[in-house]
This record gives structure tokens, sequence and C-alpha cells, in this order.
């Protein structure tokens, strides 16, 4: 996934990107937030994803998405 991949998904679920203040070792820490949306009578839920960059946090959060909807399509 490209970082404008990333960004594209991530506007098309109407998600958050977040970034920490670079840390004193250099590191940066990238959050991912998306909520899914409700299924039925059932709320969304909230998907938090951590990772090193704008992909990595997305990509994360991408799979989280999936895995979902997997469950919730098997459910019906």
């Amino acid at each position: 996934m490209t970082p404008e991949e990333a960004l594209g998904w991530l506007r098309q679920v109407k998600g958050q990107i977040y970034r920490n203040n670079r840390h004193s070792s250099g590191t940066q820490a990238w959050v991912a937030v998306v909520r899914t949306p409700r299924n039925g009578t059932r709320n969304g839920k909230l998907i938090i994803a951590l990772g090193s960059s704008v992909e990595e946090a997305a990509a994360t959060a991408k799979g989280q998405w999936r895995e979902i909807w997997h469950g919730m399509s098997q459910t019906h």
C-alpha cells in the first residue's frame, strides 16, 4: 500500500490518521482510527490501528476492517 492508497482508503471509509510528535530517538508512531458502519441494529465498531508509517497503520486498520466484514457476512 502506497501513502496515497492509504490516505485514499481512509478518506473512503471516513477514517482519520494521527501522528505523534517525533520522539527524541527519531521514532514516530501513526494511529489510524476507523469506525465501521452499523450492521442492522448493531452499532459499528471502532478500529484503532498503530503503525510506524501511514501505510502500516492504514493497512492494519484495513485488515481489521476486512475481518469484521467477513465475520458479518458469515452470520447472514
